[in-house]
């Protein structure tokens, strides 16, 4: 099922001292409604679902992400000079993941055919494949897709049903029908989340990998080398973070805590690396598991949505409107 945009969710404090200088995104953010135009701008759209965590045995409640992350960006100071915001709405699923998977894949294709930059807001991880399918099913080259994932887990898990743990090997799938590469990198990867099968299942696949001990600054510059080196030749990148890749200390509320982690700070750096040299290629990115029932004094709340922040913020400096 989609719901339009809650134009209830965008409030925050008005400077009219500030006059047009001092806008905040709750006065400046558009909504666009299902069926999409064209508007050549930043659209958060939403995808409420807990099917893929509660089939997974994880921690249910990351379907009220979407509202909870959008409520928390109206006070946002307003500073876009390129890029339109707009709140594209969001998708409710229910226990067809399968078919709500299907759907959002359609809102994620009409977005990115109407010129529009998606950013996805889950949902347990199962959004990965519904977002990959959005943009497989927007090309006409359908080849040369690569998957950047920040993520504790690789999500290979191969079953009957879908789940938050099988997004990428129905990815696989997808890629090996159509008869294409599979392209996937995962930076984060917890040796004590992930056993010997998923790792083997991950070199079968020739999955590339960084363990969440090497993602820290005095790695960060062989992280972007293997980082260069994976998107060779690619055409278009996905980027898909699990905020179960943070440390607990920053990220408490997520659907399978990391007790170590990596930092919100390197995950932006990193970010900022490839939207100023892959600028034309990234074509969306989306967020996954975070649980806002588990949230510490809004601490998860407010780390994931500054980085959401700073992400429209380097679509906004680093994507003209004639590249999206």
């Amino acid at each position: 099922m989609y719901k339009k945009a809650n134009k209830d969710l965008w409030q925050g404090r008005i400077d009219s001292e500030d006059k047009e200088l001092g806008y905040r995104w709750h006065q400046k953010v558009k909504t666009l409604t299902h069926p999409y135009k064209k508007g050549r701008g930043v659209a958060l759209l939403g995808f409420d679902c807990d099917e893929g965590v509660k089939r997974n045995k994880g921690r249910v409640g990351s379907s009220k992400s979407c509202d909870v992350l959008k409520k928390g960006m109206g006070n946002f100071a307003y500073h876009l000079d390129n890029t339109k915001l707009y709140d594209a709405g969001k998708v409710i699923a229910g226990q067809d993941l399968e078919k709500a998977q299907e759907h959002l894949a359609s809102h994620v294709t009409q977005l990115l055919k109407q010129k529009h930059f998606p950013i996805v807001l889950g949902g347990g991880h199962e959004v990965a494949f519904a977002s990959f399918l959005g943009l497989f099913n927007s090309l006409k080259k359908k080849d040369n897709i690569a998957i950047i994932n920040f993520d504790a887990h690789f999500d290979l898990r191969f079953n009957k049903v879908a789940t938050s743990g099988t997004p990428f090997s129905q990815i696989a799938l997808l890629c090996q029908e159509h008869k294409v590469d599979f392209n996937y990198m995962c930076l984060g990867v917890s040796k004590a989340a992930n056993t010997k099968a998923l790792f083997e299942k991950a070199k079968e696949l020739n999955v590339k990998h960084i363990l969440d001990t090497k993602m820290t600054y005095i790695h960060l510059e062989k992280i972007l080398y293997k980082i260069d080196k994976f998107l060779t030749q690619k055409d278009y990148i996905y980027l898909t973070i699990d905020t179960d890749v943070f440390t607990a200390s920053s990220v408490p509320a997520v659907s399978a805590p990391a007790a170590r982690g990596i930092e919100v700070n390197i995950t932006h750096d990193i970010l900022e690396y490839l939207f100023s040299k892959y600028k034309k290629k990234i074509k969306l990115i989306d967020f996954a598991e975070f649980n806002p029932q588990y949230d510490i004094a809004n601490i998860g709340q407010k780390a994931i949505n500054r980085l959401i922040f700073d992400i429209v913020s380097l679509v906004d400096r680093n994507i003209s409107s004639k590249t999206f």
